[in-house]
């Protein structure tokens, strides 16, 4: 090979090397707040003596048992687990991919970054089983849309898909205006509900008029007793993580769902069940096993 071809072709060799060199990869936009490899994992918990005590004064004691019978019963055919897995129930996401900010899929003038991630439940504890791997996915499973780019009449469509992520520096109040006024405009809930802001997050109250229709559209098949305020908490951290809400009934917390910081992190309400050394279940068969008494007596 002679001299000059053998510089023409390390020049060239220099060239492409300076080139890849040069390339940067492109960094997630700045309101996405989650990277690959992030792990998140979120647990249920209740407390099932207050649920016990809420539901015995809502519907009586024989309402209640045969109520939470046909639950028991439902819930075991459908899933064919037995109901106490639900004290271990959870859900853990896997980050696999993020993309680079593009155009919304479906949503026309709406830029976002996309998440690709394997998405698993648990119904006890350790129990983890895949429902949705990021390789099944063509497009994103979710759309973390740029905030600054939404207004009064698309802040909604950040909580399409999977809301356990938002952008950061979501307009909360710009969104909790907008339910607002839709509750506002419809006579079933105008002045029986109300969406308020709060923190990143909301505050959702429904007073005992919405109740008693939402209840009456369910068709119950026995009275309900004097209901009371009922309120949802909810909350996403400052990268955009939900970590936190809750259904509060009357003033006392029912039931909770919350971001743990790993899986080894015993389960909320687990170990109140372990504590108190009684399941909701055994509760409620011992309210059955008293009430079969006294008809027998």
């Amino acid at each position: 090979m002679k001299k000059k071809d053998l510089f023409a072709i390390s020049l060239l060799g220099l060239l492409v090397f300076v080139s890849f060199a040069n390339v940067s990869v492109a960094a997630p936009p700045s309101y996405v707040g989650v990277k690959e490899g992030d792990q998140y994992i979120w647990r249920a918990s209740f407390n099932p003596a207050t649920v016990n005590a809420t539901a015995l004064a809502l519907f009586g004691m024989e309402n209640w048992t045969y109520m939470y019978e046909y639950f028991l019963e439902y819930f075991e055919n459908i899933t064919t687990m037995p109901f106490d897995f639900l004290t271990g129930a959870g859900m853990k996401i896997i980050i696999q991919n993020v993309t680079d900010e593009m155009p919304h899929p479906w949503m026309t003038g709406l830029v976002g970054s996309g998440l690709y991630f394997d998405y698993y439940i648990a119904y006890a504890e350790d129990n983890w089983t895949l429902i949705n791997a990021a390789t099944d996915y063509v497009d994103p499973m979710v759309i973390l849309l740029n905030p600054s780019t939404l207004n009064e009449s698309t802040i909604m469509y950040a909580f399409s898909g999977l809301p356990v992520f938002m952008p950061k520096g979501y307009n909360y109040g710009m969104f909790a205006d907008f339910y607002q006024t839709l509750i506002d405009g419809s006579p079933q809930t105008a002045g029986n509900m109300t969406f308020q802001v709060q923190g990143n997050g909301f505050k959702i109250t429904l007073k005992p008029p919405i109740l008693e229709y939402m209840y009456t559209m369910m068709g119950a098949p026995f009275e309900v007793g004097t209901l009371v305020d009922a309120v949802f908490n909810v909350r996403w951290n400052s990268n955009g993580v939900f970590e936190y809400g809750d259904l509060v009934y009357g003033g006392i917390t029912l039931a909770t769902g919350l971001l743990v910081t790993s899986e080894d992190e015993g389960i909320p309400g687990f170990e109140l069940v372990t504590i108190f050394g009684v399941s909701l279940a055994t509760i409620i068969a011992l309210v059955y096993i008293q009430r079969k008494k006294k008809i027998l007596n």
